[in-house]
C-alpha cells in the first residue's frame, strides 16, 4: 500500500495549463476591450485570486476598478455595470477577483524617486512580455 496521499483532481480538467492561458490571453484580448469600455473598469489581467489581503493559488481573471461598490444601486450611480463572478473559457470556469485601484498622490514640488512603470495605454493592444529592442549604440541595452 503507498502512504502517499492521492493527488488532487486536476481543476482545469482535460485541459493543459498552456491551452488555459492560450484562452485566457485570447479572452483577454477580444472580450476584454468590452470590459475596459466600463468607466470603472482601468485594467483586466491575469493573477492569483486575492482573499482577505493576501494572494491565494487560485488563478483569476483580475478587474482592476477605480470604485469597489456592492449592488445594483451603487453600480448604477457609478455608470457600471457588475463584473462577473466567473468567465469560461476552454471549457473551464476562471473565477474573477476586483480590485480596487489603489492610487497616490504625486510628490508635491519635485519628482518621485521610484523608476516610472511603462503603461498601455487603454484600447492598447501591446504586447506586456515582449522584449524591447535595444537603443541605437548599445549592446543589449548596455553601451558599447
Amino acid at each position: 500500500m503507498d502512504p502517499q496521499a492521492p493527488a488532487p483532481p486536476d481543476p482545469w480538467g482535460d485541459v493543459s495549463y498552456r491551452q488555459l492561458l492560450t484562452g485566457l490571453r485570447e479572452f483577454l484580448r477580444t472580450d476584454g476591450q468590452r470590459h475596459l469600455d466600463d468607466p470603472n473598469v482601468a485594467s483586466i489581467g491575469l493573477g492569483y485570486k486575492v482573499t482577505g489581503g493576501r494572494p491565494t493559488a487560485e488563478l483569476s481573471v483580475q478587474f482592476t476598478v477605480e470604485e469597489k461598490r456592492v449592488g445594483p444601486e451603487a453600480l448604477a450611480a457609478l455608470g457600471t455595470h457588475p463584473v462577473p463572478e466567473a468567465v469560461t473559457v476552454a471549457g473551464v470556469r476562471v473565477p474573477t477577483d476586483v480590485l480596487e485601484r489603489r492610487s497616490q498622490p504625486a510628490l508635491a514640488g519635485g519628482r518621485s524617486s521610484r523608476t516610472p512603470v511603462a503603461s498601455v495605454p487603454r484600447g492598447g493592444d501591446a504586447d506586456p512580455t515582449a522584449r524591447r529592442r535595444p537603443e541605437r549604440g548599445t549592446s543589449a541595452g548596455r553601451p558599447l
